[in-house]
């Protein structure tokens, strides 16, 4: 079915899209069409059909054509009961979707720019494939359009773009305005760069550090899989995250931030990640994720692959791409098993089970989610520098894995890979004793034995034991006013039965403010008792607690044999 869509945008301000959608009419009674509930690459329900204000369909001679919604986000035309007066070769299908949510996976609009994430805003037509072609307008003062998909404009003042289908229709996000673009070519492909928003004055060459970055992550893969690729960057205030798309990412980043140098080299791990699903995931993909259902949750048990593998390899980049030290590598490395650590949920959630869970714990995060699950993306990218780390050992490395998965997809684009086949790859890579341990790091909640790794690869784990205490809880304030956030799985304010929801008032009859909170590991003293109070939903309580020393906590990953090291990491 050839499907046009015409979407417009009048008036930026108010924050609506108009969007048409016109194709022949089938030979059909009904047809379905819907809005998705959610974007690859993202996984939580997000019902986008939520943001459509007015919806009508109708016929080739502008009669308004019967439908009802059968359910969320799905509508169903009835051509059979509407009232025509003619033969009905056509229809139309009108509607405006509100745009005010700047995020990576939903759509904004106001009078500085049009971001447009194809879930978010384009229907589709239920069980048929489409073959689309796009026309946008918008106000006269925006001068540029940047997207992935294919212009097929025949003149220089229209938008027009074409795509094969509705999946990759929706996997090309659109960014409009006035931004700032430039660009750079790798292997002959195009390569474009657009910022829009904002930042402070930095020193640092993102375009040459981006190119440095597509040239390193590209020369792990026999071929780059596009005709060209667009990074399309956010700068706005407290912003951090990206999203992958077969031939372009979205990412957002503070711009303010761009000079302090930790920040810049995890914005360059953000570019690395995202580029990096280009193979990984986008053509390298469990079998569950594609062809997608948009409407119901696709579920899988090897988001380990798609964002652990992602999260080991980004940083890795950085570092082989020599746009960080091997200081500032460990220094991530550090924070990455630091967080690890300071999770109790790893003891109860698989990384198998963690990914089969996405749509209900990672994405949607609660007081309670550090002490009943772990990350995928951090647990994920540990495990895999395990498996790195076990592959040096016989004289191979994460590069041969790659290679293999790469061969994988070629072989069979259309299918995604199984779990048995990447542990197959393993095996052929490291042997059976590496596959079996990194099959038993995926299924298990068995503690994993960092430090002899770093050991074995020419460093060292330097730990801190504080002589303060640690009441595990974290807070957040109104004014003065502490409330607890969450609470720590076994920590002294859990055995306490400190609430998260509570407002701490007082510790041994003494009134608690904030400044006083900053200043706690100061006041009390371990192995001592306290009294406390608190108010819960307006009632108050009291207890006591015995405040326990903090935890040792990695300080750092000390080098002892720099080129050891590197070898292992960069080669």
């Amino acid at each position: 079915m050839q499907v046009h869509y015409l979407v417009e945008i009048t008036d930026p301000q108010t924050h609506m899209v108009k969007v048409r959608l016109s194709a022949q009419k089938p030979d059909l009674d009904k047809l379905s069409f819907f809005m998705p509930s959610w974007s690859p690459g993202s996984y939580l329900m997000r019902e986008y059909a939520r943001n459509i204000r007015t919806i009508s369909v109708k016929s080739s001679q502008g009669e308004y054509l019967s439908f009802d919604q059968s359910a969320k986000g799905v509508w169903e035309i009835d051509f059979k009961n509407s009232d025509l007066k003619g033969v009905c070769t056509s229809f139309d299908i009108e509607y405006e979707v509100y745009c005010h949510e700047l995020t990576v996976r939903t759509s904004h609009v106001d009078e500085s720019h049009a971001f447009l994430h194809g879930p978010s805003y384009l229907i589709g037509i239920k069980d048929h494939d489409i073959e689309p072609i796009i026309e946008f307008r918008f106000p006269a003062l925006w001068s540029k359009l940047h997207t992935g998909l294919k212009d097929i404009s025949e003149q220089r003042e229209k938008f027009v773009y074409s795509a094969p289908n509705y999946d990759d229709l929706i996997d090309c996000p659109v960014e409009i305005g006035c931004h700032e673009s430039d660009g750079f070519l790798v292997q002959g492909k195009e390569h474009h760069l657009i910022w829009y928003g904002e930042s402070y004055p930095h020193n640092n060459d993102l375009k040459a550090d981006i190119k440095t970055i597509v040239e390193t992550v590209s020369s792990h893969f026999s071929d780059i899989p596009y005709d060209s690729y667009l990074f399309m960057t956010h700068f706005k205030r407290n912003l951090y995250g990206g999203l992958e798309h077969k031939n372009s990412t979205a990412l957002h980043f503070d711009g303010r931030m761009l000079s302090d140098r930790e920040s810049y080299v995890n914005w360059l791990a953000l570019v690395a990640h995202e580029y990096f699903h280009t193979w990984n995931v986008k053509r390298i993909r469990p079998k569950e994720l594609g062809p997608f259902d948009y409407l119901n949750e696709n579920y899988t048990r090897l988001h380990w692959l798609t964002e652990g593998l992602t999260s080991f390899m980004d940083e890795l980049f950085v570092l082989r791409a020599e746009l960080c030290t091997l200081e500032e590598y460990l220094k991530m490395q550090t924070k990455n098993l630091q967080r690890y650590l300071d999770i109790p949920g790893k003891k109860f959630h698989s990384l198998e089970d963690s990914s089969f869970n996405a749509w209900v714990k990672l994405y949607r995060p609660d007081e309670n989610s550090n002490n009943s699950s772990v990350s995928y993306y951090l647990k994920g990218g540990l495990v895999f520098s395990t498996l790195h780390f076990d592959l040096k050992k016989q004289g191979k490395n994460i590069n041969d894995l790659l290679d293999l998965l790469w061969k994988r997809y070629n072989d069979n684009p259309e299918d995604g890979v199984t779990r048995d086949e990447v542990l197959t790859m393993i095996e052929t890579v490291g042997g059976k004793e590496v596959r079996d341990r990194f099959e038993m790091r995926l299924s298990t909640t068995e503690d994993i034995d960092f430090e002899t790794y770093y050991q074995e690869i020419g460093c060292e784990f330097e730990w801190d034991q504080p002589e303060t205490v640690d009441l595990g809880l974290t807070l957040r304030y109104q004014g003065d006013q502490a409330f607890v956030a969450s609470v720590k799985l076994d920590s002294s304010s859990f055995k306490a039965g400190i609430n998260a929801q509570d407002e701490l008032i007082a510790i041994n009859g003494l009134r608690v403010l904030k400044d006083d909170l900053d200043r706690m590991t100061k006041m009390l003293i371990p192995g001592k008792s306290y009294s406390y109070t608190c108010s819960r939903q307006g009632t108050m309580v009291t207890g006591t607690m015995v405040a326990e020393k903090a935890q040792r906590r990695l300080k750092s990953i000390k080098i002892i044999d720099q080129e050891k090291a590197l070898s292992a990491l960069k080669s």
